[in-house]
């Protein structure tokens, strides 16, 4: 009888943790897209760009400010790597003017990578405080001055990086918005 009853508080007990799982789980994955939302109210006009690219990576549930920053500022790195890629393919086959252009964006992208891997390497130090997130918005900024410059380059003239450059800028208004959140 003594064993009867044991088990039966277990099993209650058993059912009753996994039921405060489920409910602690669920408050959790509102949290969550509640931090995503307002991380992405600040960047208008890329709300829905902020909430697709960060929604895309599996870190992103569970995510803190921090975790956020990183998934933001790794996205913007590998942008900017993959499009200044791209950029020494088109400047093998390019000459004159649309040449002169591409080198000004090699120039403009290889600062982005250097200024996103530095936010990266600050975040990796987890040493956060107010010169760090002021970094980190200085980061951002510059990044997306990049993404500009190199677009500006091509004044009066199609660019064949409007949608690299586009999505760059995008991004670092996404990490401008997370450094100045985790700032406050």
């Amino acid at each position: 009888m003594a064993t009867s009853y044991a088990l039966l508080l277990f099993c209650n007990l058993t059912f009753f943790a996994f039921l405060a799982s489920i409910t602690i789980g669920s408050s959790f994955v509102a949290t969550d897209s509640e931090l995503v939302e307002r991380i992405c109210n600040q960047t208008a006009p890329y709300y829905k760009f902020c909430k697709d690219v960060l929604n895309s990576d599996p870190r992103t549930p569970g995510a803190d400010g921090a975790t956020l920053a990183y998934v933001a500022f790794e996205l913007a790195n590998r942008n900017a790597s993959s499009t200044q890629d791209q950029i020494t393919l088109l400047l093998s086959n390019s000459t004159g003017l649309l040449h002169q252009h591409l080198e000004q964006c090699h120039l403009d992208y290889a600062t982005a990578i250097v200024k996103t891997f530095l936010a990266l390497t600050d975040l990796d130090q987890k040493t956060y405080g107010r010169l760090t997130y002021g970094r980190l918005t200085y980061f951002a900024s510059m990044t997306g001055e990049q993404a500009k410059d190199c677009e500006s380059a091509f004044d009066g003239t199609k660019s064949p990086l409007a949608n690299n450059n586009n999505d760059l800028y995008g991004l670092s208004v996404i990490c401008v918005a997370l450094a100045k959140w985790l700032n406050v």
